[in-house]
């Protein structure tokens, strides 16, 4: 008797976690798209959601009293709310009802649109000094060097600081403690998923944070100024204002959220650029067109490549019954190559005809016959912080292009956009960026 045929590959759940897969997920992405679009992983207890599609039904079915849910606990529910979380009680952990329209709501106004253009020139200050820093260090560097060729690690010495800077700026903090600040976020970060040892280290930075907050939203409550803490003390919504541990929770939250992503969108744009040079040449010879590379490069590999929801009841996802209270895993990195909606997904390109590239779409993923991006995910939960991220990464990224002439990668062992090592926390990006450039 011939040996049965296998008509489709095995898709092992260990695979979501072997070296390969750290460094280049697409190539089990696709497998998994291909064969088994609603993957369960018995290793990691979840249900692995692989397509554009079916992730969109996901979020279109997230709403109030949906078949999907962001949150975790119930806030009126035996546990404390937040004590499972490093951040504390941020509306991460919240579903989709009225404490989070609430939460969401009183400051989101902060961060598009005509407020959002107030803190530009804080953003555009501390973009100028860090540049301007690296560029004096790179010109003192070539002493006695005939070259003409200056360094940087874009990194160390300019993207990981820059975005925690311009939150503490726009928080109206001290300059002195910019330091400070640069070094409790990456604790935060690995303190989400890697066990409770980096739970407890990361809650212990988050209670000295909190500590170090109090006395500075107390004197804003009393004298309000024009910063962003002053802001959320003044914040009002339905007669209701943010108490202090509201305001500490968000700020815990803008500084993860806000820090770690925005660095890593930066770098993974060079990157990108840099290996594809004719399209940074068309960026170097038209600045304006750094608002598609974004765009881009949150569809090609961008830094979050997950969104967790809860099934509130059983229900059917793709060609699966999933059952109540099933964890599912909405792979953005995956549902952004897929070939079913974008044409030749694997490759870098600011000028493809199948993307949407304008403003980012909240409740809808079509417009004008093109997909949008799922980088900043949909509905309720869209990244609430998306103008400021694509703010501050091409205002940054523009002002690089005018001090790093002739850039390109040198020539060092570099893995390229990956998720870090365990223990390391954050999101997907380069771990390091070496350009050389004309001085």
């Amino acid at each position: 008797m011939a040996a049965p045929v296998r008509e489709a590959p095995i898709i092992e759940p260990a695979e979501f976690l072997t070296e390969d897969h750290r460094l280049d997920p697409f190539p089990l992405y696709r497998k998994i798209r291909d064969w088994e679009p609603i993957y369960k992983d018995d290793l990691q207890n979840r249900f692995f959601v692989s397509r554009y599609e079916d992730i969109w039904d996901a979020y279109k079915r997230s709403r109030d009293g949906g078949d999907f849910t962001r949150a975790v606990y119930d806030p009126k529910g035996k546990f404390e709310f937040g004590s499972e979380s490093p951040l504390g009680p941020t509306i991460l952990e919240m579903g989709e009802g009225e404490d989070h329209r609430w939460n969401r709501g009183v400051v989101a106004g902060e961060f598009v649109g005509r407020r959002l253009s107030k803190w530009l020139p804080v953003i555009d200050e501390i973009a100028s000094e860090l540049i301007e820093e690296f560029a004096l260090e790179a010109a003192e560097s070539l002493a006695g060097d005939f070259s003409g060729r200056g360094e940087v690690e874009l990194v160390s010495q300019f993207s990981s600081r820059y975005p925690i800077r311009v939150i503490a700026g726009l928080l109206g903090l001290p300059r002195e403690d910019y330091d400070y600040f640069e070094g409790v976020y990456s604790v935060l970060f690995s303190g989400m998923s890697y066990g409770r040892a980096y739970f407890r280290e990361a809650s212990g930075a988050r209670d000295e944070l909190h500590d170090y907050l109090d006395p500075i939203i107390a004197r804003r409550r009393q004298n309000p100024g024009k910063d962003l803490i002053s802001k959320f003390c003044l914040a009002e919504m339905s007669g209701r204002k943010m108490t202090t541990q509201q305001i500490k929770a968000f700020i815990t939250l803008l500084l993860v959220g806000g820090g770690d992503t925005t660095h890593k969108a930066i770098d993974s744009m060079w990157w990108n650029l840099l290996n594809n040079y004719e399209q940074y040449e068309a960026v170097r010879d038209q600045p304006e067109l750094m608002d598609r590379v974004f765009t881009e490069m949150l569809r090609f590999d961008g830094p979050n490549h997950y969104q967790p929801r809860r099934t509130t009841r059983e229900t059917e996802l793709g060609d699966r019954v999933i059952p109540m209270g099933a964890t599912i895993a909405l792979c953005l990195g995956s549902g952004n190559r897929d070939e079913r909606v974008f044409k030749d997904p694997d490759s870098f390109n600011i000028f493809r005809e199948d993307l949407y590239f304008g403003k980012e779409l909240r409740t809808g993923y079509w417009k004008d016959g093109v997909a949008s991006h799922l980088g900043f995910g949909q509905e309720r939960h869209h990244c609430m912080g998306y103008a400021m991220a694509r703010q501050e990464a091409v205002m940054a990224s523009k002002m690089l292009l005018e001090v790093l002439k002739s850039p390109r990668l040198k020539d060092v062992p570099n893995e390229g956009i990956v998720f870090p090592p365990p223990g390391k926390g954050g999101v997907r990006g380069p771990l390091h960026l070496e350009i050389t450039f004309d001085v």
